[in-house]
């Protein structure tokens, strides 16, 4: 048994869908770490290259050499400390590393407890591969392939849709969607719809005006996080019937702690991707602070990361929030 802290990483490949419906492949680190007692966890840095940050979350691991170093010498209750104190002073430099150590300790944290009394109720740390209590959300692609990559979703039972707008001009995309909305009128689906924060300003007024369609369940991310019109959308009176949403806003848990205490007139849903955001440990604690305020989304992770990703979706999904946006590509 070792009698001090390890902490070790290894590189391995991610295999993540795109805009345009087809897989790239990306680098991830699988982070181990064990404490003097041999228990182990492992986590998983998996950066998105759209939400990378000059130095964040570097993948050769050198700011996991130093943490390593100040580790190795620390019995147990210190080593908690240090990476504690690590993770509230680093996480908003290296997300997806705080993502990584936070998804060990919680590891560690159920192994210690798993023992000493019954399943917790809150919907967190049960069987990663267990089947999810929430059906598909379909991602269509931009453009006209959404219209085919709907039919073959909805020959496999799907009924929740997420599209991609924002590719082409509104005028070119609102008849697909006058399409797609028609073929789920008839199964009784819905869609949500996310432009990225591609939109101009000039074409923000006709989305908003379809996004009132009660088959539309929100508009994500409708204008750069940048762009001043957001803010000034968000502190507007709410459009009736129109849901908006904030993703790519989001680049921390500083934020979206925010947001959540923000006393916007449009209270928009926020759709986290925790692999991106920081310490898991205290995105569950916003969760079951604010619940249904969140949807918890997938950033394509690996197994690690995924089941992690999960145990956070049921969390929110207890308290109340829609169905998360762990999708899949038809």
């Amino acid at each position: 048994m070792p009698d001090h802290w390890r902490l070790c990483w290894r590189p391995f490949s991610l295999w993540r869908w795109r805009r345009d419906g087809e897989q790239g492949r990306d680098q991830g680190l699988q982070v181990e770490l064990e404490d003097p007692r041999g228990r182990q966890a492992a986590g998983e840095i998996s950066p998105l290259p759209e939400r990378g940050r000059s130095g964040a979350d570097p993948l050769h691991g050198g700011h996991l050499e130093a943490l390593r170093r100040q580790l190795e010498p620390l019995d147990a209750t210190e080593g908690r400390r240090r990476l504690d104190h690590w993770l509230r002073h680093m996480a908003c430099g290296h997300p997806c590393t705080a993502f990584a150590l936070g998804s060990a300790l919680w590891r560690l944290e159920q192994q210690r407890h798993r023992h000493n009394g019954p399943p917790r109720p809150d919907g967190t740390g049960g069987n990663p591969a267990a089947e999810p209590a929430w059906s598909t959300v379909g991602i269509l692609p931009a453009g006209p392939p959404a219209l085919t990559a709907l039919e073959r979703g909805l020959a496999r039972g799907w009924r929740c849709w997420k599209w991609k707008i924002g590719a082409l001009p509104w005028r070119q995309e609102q008849p697909l969607l006058a399409a797609l909305l028609s073929r789920l009128a008839s199964v009784e689906g819905e869609l949500r719809l996310d432009a990225n924060g591609r939109l101009k300003a000039a074409e923000l007024a006709p989305w908003l005006e379809a996004a009132a369609d009660p088959r539309i369940r929100w508009l994500e991310q409708p204008l750069a996080p940048t762009d001043p019109l957001l803010e000034r959308l968000l502190s507007d009176p709410p459009i009736p019937g129109v849901q908006l949403a904030l993703d790519e806003s989001l680049t921390q848990l500083d934020q979206v702690e925010q947001l959540l205490r923000a006393p916007l007139n449009n209270r928009p849903l926020l759709v986290i991707k925790p692999s991106q955001l920081g310490d898991p440990r205290r995105l569950a604690g916003l969760l079951r602070a604010w619940p249904g305020r969140c949807v918890v989304s997938t950033g394509f992770e690996g197994p690690l990361g995924r089941a992690m990703v999960h145990d956070l979706a049921r969390l929110a999904a207890v308290g109340g929030s829609p169905a998360p946006g762990l999708g899949a590509t038809a």
